[in-house]
């Protein structure tokens, strides 16, 4: 059974201060983390956090801004990440770094024959990502490098504004020119990539990937990893809610209910597919139902009283491994 899937946007403080958390890595061991490295944000270096003993990291930005977070580490190469938009009231959880070595890097570079620069930097810019499976979505680092191979076979990516066809990693997990697409590693990149903004997309027949955006430059690498970069899709959650009988059926395997109202929250978590959910007779305050479980998205039904009516009853999405809800 794989752990149970809780909301990684969680409620940021008032002030409108969203908290970047992550882990950083190297690339080719897990195991081994960049303990005091320096995580800046592209966009305003005076943002920053000192990874901590344990591999982890806070950085605090403000709501509302593009970031393109970067970290600095001694003995490996500087890594970008994905551009962000941060969003008030949601953090952003997960957000690792998988950092290559020097001499992993300069191996890659010669592999790819990316053409460097005197200070051993592209000359341009290289896009990497993963496509990832959804089962690792919400894990915690423990639970995510213990997953083991965690890409999605057969998927393909293509950039806006266009470039060249990308180069896919093989089960190896190295870049190999003759594989067509992705392979249970999920690694692709874009070797050579001009200063721009790009949005880059996944495709495959079975399933449905997130997007994500790179801002580039020379010089940079841009790793959009695991979790985020090209993820597969959370599933739909199977969960229904009775607005007459305020019911639950059709929960999934593992599922956390957890009823929250007037700063109170109490969580039901069990076997059952069927849960009917103590709601006030005369309701007074909001009550919102979160139906968590991976590698579903999360369903809210959020209960609004009506002075003189039935209450409003309204169902979002809560996109798996963190986000806004949506309709």
């Amino acid at each position: 059974m794989l752990p149970l899937a809780v909301l990684a946007a969680t409620a940021a403080a008032a002030s409108g201060t969203v908290h970047l958390t992550g882990t950083a890595y190297e690339f080719n061991n897990t195991k081994v983390v960049l303990s005091g490295a320096q995580v800046r944000v592209a966009e305003d270096p005076t943002l920053g956090a000192t990874v901590k003993p344990d591999g982890t990291y806070d950085l605090k930005v403000p709501a509302g801004r593009r970031i393109t977070p970067y970290i600095n580490a001694a003995g490996h190469h500087t890594i970008y990440l994905q551009t962000f938009t941060t969003v008030k009231g949601y953090n952003l959880e997960h957000v690792n770094f998988q950092t290559p070595s020097d001499a992993i890097y300069t191996a890659l570079a010669t592999l790819l024959q990316v053409p460097l620069g005197a200070d051993g930097n592209p000359q341009q810019c290289a896009v990497v990502s993963t496509f990832s499976t959804r089962n690792v979505r919400a894990l915690d680092y423990q639970d995510f490098t213990g997953y083991g191979a965690h890409g999605v076979l057969g998927a393909t990516a293509i950039a806006q504004p266009a470039l060249p066809a990308p180069v896919y990693f093989n089960k190896d997990v190295i870049p190999d020119r003759a594989q067509p697409r992705s392979s249970a590693d999920g690694g692709v990149i874009w070797p050579v990539v001009p200063t721009g903004t790009y949005t880059f997309t996944a495709h495959a027949a079975t399933t449905r990937f997130a997007s994500f955006t790179a801002t580039c430059a020379p010089g940079r690498i841009v790793n959009a990893n695991p979790p985020w970069g090209l993820h597969e899709l959370g599933l739909p959650n199977p969960a229904r809610f009775n607005a007459k009988t305020y019911t639950l059926t059709k929960l999934p395997k593992g599922a956390r209910v957890t009823v929250t109202s007037g700063g109170h929250t109490t969580t039901y978590r069990g076997k059952a597919t069927k849960l009917a959910v103590a709601i006030p007779l005369h309701l007074r305050r909001t009550v919102t139902i979160d139906v968590t479980a991976n590698p579903y998205d999360g369903l809210r039904v959020t209960i609004a009283p009506r002075a003189g009516r039935t209450p409003k009853v309204t169902t979002t999405t809560l996109p798996l491994g963190g986000g806004p809800p949506t309709r």
